[in-house]
This record gives C-alpha cells, sequence and structure tokens, in this order.
C-alpha cells in the first residue's frame, strides 16, 4: 500500500505546538531574520552598495534643470529553500501503554524540532566561524584566555573588528556572538572586571558585555552537539566552539529584508501544509505496527552582506 494524501494526515493541533516551542540554550532564533517567501526558489536584489556613499560633483540645480541624475545599481542572487524533515516511529505497543496517549505524540514532536533547531544553529554557526565568508577575520595577537590585567586586549580587538565593519559599510556592529568558552574568559578578564568593580560588584553578565563593548547585545552560543556517530560512544562538542563574531543584524521591525543585514533565512510555506512547520502523521502501510511522525520544513539561511561581519577565531586557548 502507497502512502498518499488520504492516509497521510496533517496535525493541526501539533503543528501549533511545534511553532510555538523554542528550545532553550539556542540563538539562532535571534540572528538571522526570517524572511517569508512566496516560492521555494526565487532571486533576491542586492543594490551595490558603493552607490550609496558617491556623492555627485556637484548636487546644486541650476535653473531650468531637472537636478543631477544618479544611479543605483542593482544585482540578484539567488536562494532556495531546502526541505529539512525528520521521522520518529511510535509502535502501537508504546502508544497502546502510554498513560496519556496525546502527550506521547507531543514529546516526539518536541524531540523532532528540539534537532531541526539544533540543526539550524549549527548550520547558522558553520556559516558565521568559516573567515572567508565574512568581510574580515583574524586570530586575537594575545588570547583572551590571558586574563591577567594588561596581557591581552580584549577591548582594542573588540574595537578593530567595529572599526572594519563601520569604515566600509557606515554601519555599527550591534551585536556580538561568543562561543561559552570565550564567554568564560571574558567574565574572569582582569581589565573588564577593573572597569566594572565599583558598579557592579565585579559581576559580569552579558548585559554588561554589551555596555562595556557598547552594542546592543551579546549573545551567548550555549548549545552543544554530538558528533558521536549512532551505537557509538558520545562526542560532545560546542556548537560555536573559540570564536567571537561581531555584527549587524537586523531584527524587530525593520527585519522585513530590505534593511542591511549580515545574513537572512529564506523561509517557504509549502501551500499543501499550510503552515511553516508542519507536523504529519500516518500508519505504516506495510502493516507494522507503528505510526509514522513526521515534521519538515523548508528553508535557505543566507550571508547577504558579509562586511557587516567580523570573526575573532581562536579567540581563547
Amino acid at each position: 500500500m502507497s502512502i498518499d494524501a488520504r492516509t497521510v494526515h496533517i496535525d493541526a493541533p501539533l503543528s501549533n505546538l511545534v511553532v510555538g516551542f523554542e528550545p532553550q540554550g539556542l540563538i539562532v532564533n535571534d540572528l538571522y531574520p526570517v524572511i517569508n517567501v512566496a516560492k521555494q526558489s526565487d532571486l533576491y536584489y542586492e543594490y551595490t552598495k558603493g552607490d550609496f556613499f558617491r556623492i555627485p560633483e556637484t548636487t546644486a540645480r541650476a535653473p531650468k534643470t531637472k537636478g543631477r541624475t544618479v544611479e543605483f545599481s542593482v544585482s540578484s542572487k539567488a536562494y532556495y529553500a531546502s526541505n529539512y524533515a525528520l521521522v520518529e516511529e511510535m509502535s502501537y505497543e508504546v502508544m497502546a501503554n502510554a498513560d496519556t496517549p496525546l502527550k506521547l505524540k507531543e514529546k516526539a514532536a518536541r524531540n523532532l524540532t528540539n534537532l531541526f533547531m539544533l540543526d539550524y544553529e549549527v548550520r547558522v554557526a558553520d556559516q558565521l566561524t568559516t573567515g572567508s565568508n565574512l568581510g574580515s577575520h583574524s586570530t586575537p595577537g594575545s588570547l583572551w584566555s590571558s586574563s591577567a590585567a594588561g596581557t591581552s586586549d580584549p577591548f582594542g580587538d573588540m574595537q578593530t573588528a567595529k572599526s572594519a565593519i563601520r569604515s566600509t559599510t557606515g554601519l555599527e556592529a550591534n551585536t556580538i556572538i561568543l562561543g561559552r568558552q570565550v564567554y568564560d574568559a571574558l567574565i574572569r578578564h582582569a581589565d573588564i572586571i577593573d572597569r566594572i568593580k565599583y558598579v557592579q560588584k565585579g559581576v559580569v553578565t552579558a548585559d554588561v558585555l554589551a555596555s562595556l563593548f557598547d552594542v546592543d547585545r551579546v549573545l551567548v552560543g550555549n548549545s552543544i552537539k554530538n558528533t558521536g556517530s549512532e551505537g557509538l560512544a558520545d562526542s560532545f562538542s560546542d556548537v560555536w566552539g573559540k570564536n567571537c563574531v561581531l555584527a549587524h543584524l537586523t531584527r524587530g521591525a525593520d527585519a522585513d529584508g530590505r534593511n542591511p543585514s549580515l545574513g537572512y533565512s529564506f523561509r517557504w510555506t509549502n501551500p499543501l501544509f499550510g503552515t511553516p512547520m508542519a507536523v504529519e502523521s500516518w500508519d505504516d502501510p506495510d502493516h507494522g505496527n507503528f505510526q509514522n511522525m513526521r515534521v519538515q520544513y523548508y528553508q535557505d539561511e543566507k550571508i547577504v552582506a558579509p562586511e557587516l561581519g567580523y570573526l575573532w577565531t581562536g579567540a581563547v586557548a
């Protein structure tokens, strides 16, 4: 028996549950704004940056003239929203013996969504911690894990990165992304503690770092991933590694795809599902005494303005 539209059920309540559920410890939803697109693949337009800063020889208008003509060049690039899907098989025996079968399905949907969000975070982290993807990248001359006063210069290094972004875009870095090991080193750094010791009782937080480095926010990448193959020993590592990314990211009301941002996520809703992240369920067509639950969505993540990012790689030992 083949799977067809009559045997696959779109579970609307569980789809709503998945859309509203956000796993803890991830920062990816605070990075690239999500643009909902009408087509799975299409083009997006990109203005030539230099045109916005090139002042004509004169802007004065002589009588009976229309004024100086300027041009803004536009190019296009493509996105393709790949389909990401995961399935969990629930045996009839397990469902029959569960105290609350609905809770079992909710838990399965949450488990799959957790993996989706972690995979999403890994994809974006891999993009942002690859130096060639960004406008500039470097390794601190003295690693920030050298935390004694004067032995490393995180303030100077942050200013170097901020200046690199502003000098070619006119925009300020507004976000710093820290791998957890980098964050742990900075909150113990003598130069940082010295600047707050009379006002913050020596307690450094992400908000304090944002104030000290003069950005809107500092995001700490706490997530970990297991690279061990199934059936073998676990092998855990930090998703964001020992890296620090400075970026200009658009958010809030400005996150509509028309404002400069280091990256955007292009998300397509398949009209057959009617929801960005769909939950489906169907009984095994080969009578294997289990029910399938599938969660899926369509998305592409793109760095659209690499000059709005600066990577400090291997910032700590």
